[in-house]
């Protein structure tokens, strides 16, 4: 990251915007882990769900965390490698990978393969298994179909849903990041080199289900290496 977004995003961690931000976010935390039992947070390894993670485990050090494998079509090994070993560097204990069988056989043309599979089979399956709260790193700002999914306040599944950030701004998600020097995919500088940082996000690569945000467009440019995976 270049010097001077890390000064940006420093500066904004002082201002009273984002530490409200911080403690609505701890408090939130702190109540849902209050009245669960046995909970689990998703882990995408995007630069929200890494915030995610690191605040839950500083309340639970042994709290499960959930991450569901793409597939090598659409998150490469190089990718996914680094995705577990932020998880190891963040400090979990205890990384539940999942995946399909689908994206071995359809490669990139698997489609909506892990929402479905989410509501039809894992998060009924979780549910079974006792785990009762469901953190995620939803944010309203990144697009009015997650604004709308966290007014509503409704969980899509089983499992009862808490959205910690859900009202952080991207400043927000990276003043966090950068103040305590988290691990976070090195994909994002370079995608902010063409988009900014408030732009940058991490997706799944060369999936049509993401070119309404330039993903497909970002990813010949940056990762064209790949584009023959299947």
């Amino acid at each position: 990251m270049k010097r001077r977004w890390e000064e940006t995003f420093r500066a904004w961690a002082e201002t009273e915007e984002h530490q409200r931000a911080l403690a609505e976010a701890r408090r939130i935390i702190a109540q849902a882990l209050k009245e669960s039992r046995k909970p689990i947070v998703n882990f995408s390894g995007g630069k929200d769900s890494t915030v995610l993670v690191h605040l839950v485990l500083e309340q639970k050090p042994d709290v499960h965390v959930l991450h569901w494998d793409y597939g090598r079509a659409f998150v490469p090994y190089p990718v996914h490698r680094e995705i577990l070993r932020i998880a190891e560097q963040l400090g979990v204990q205890h990384l539940r990978v999942e995946t399909s069988s689908l994206y071995r056989k359809l490669g990139r043309r698997a489609r909506n393969v892990m929402g479905a599979h989410l509501l039809g089979k894992l998060v009924p399956q979780l549910a079974e298994e006792g785990y009762d709260v469901q953190f995620i790193g939803l944010r309203a700002e990144e697009s009015s179909k997650r604004s709308r999914r966290i007014r509503s306040g409704r969980s899509v599944g089983a499992i009862r849903e808490v959205w910690p950030l859900a009202r952080w701004r991207w400043l927000d998600v990276w003043a966090y990041i950068v103040t305590r020097g988290l691990p976070y995919l090195s994909l994002y500088d370079a995608r902010a080199e063409l988009v900014g940082y408030d732009r940058a996000r991490f997706t799944t690569l060369f999936d049509p289900e993401f070119a309404d945000i330039g993903g497909d467009t970002i990813d010949n440019v940056l990762h064209w290496r790949y584009r023959h995976i299947e």
